[in-house]
């Protein structure tokens, strides 16, 4: 990929290109009395490496053994 095409490139993500096996939680934290979650994705578009940044709007319990594995993303 050229650097004119990094610099111009503006990573429109959609849920539709995103899938959880191309990801890994980078962090989790506070700010401003909030929690927020990190996420690493590859731009779907040019392969380039994003942080996508979101709060928590919710949180639920599910049944799920931690750590996860492959057959969850199945």
């Amino acid at each position: 990929m050229s650097y004119e095409h990094a610099s111009d490139h503006e990573h429109d993500v959609s849920v539709e290109y995103l899938y959880p096996a191309d990801s890994d939680v980078l962090d989790i934290y506070e700010r401003d009395d909030r929690l927020y979650v990190e996420v690493a994705t590859v731009c779907p578009e040019c392969s380039a490496t994003l942080a996508l940044t979101a709060p928590v709007e919710s949180v639920t319990e599910v049944d799920v053994d931690l750590p996860l594995d492959e057959e969850y993303y199945d």
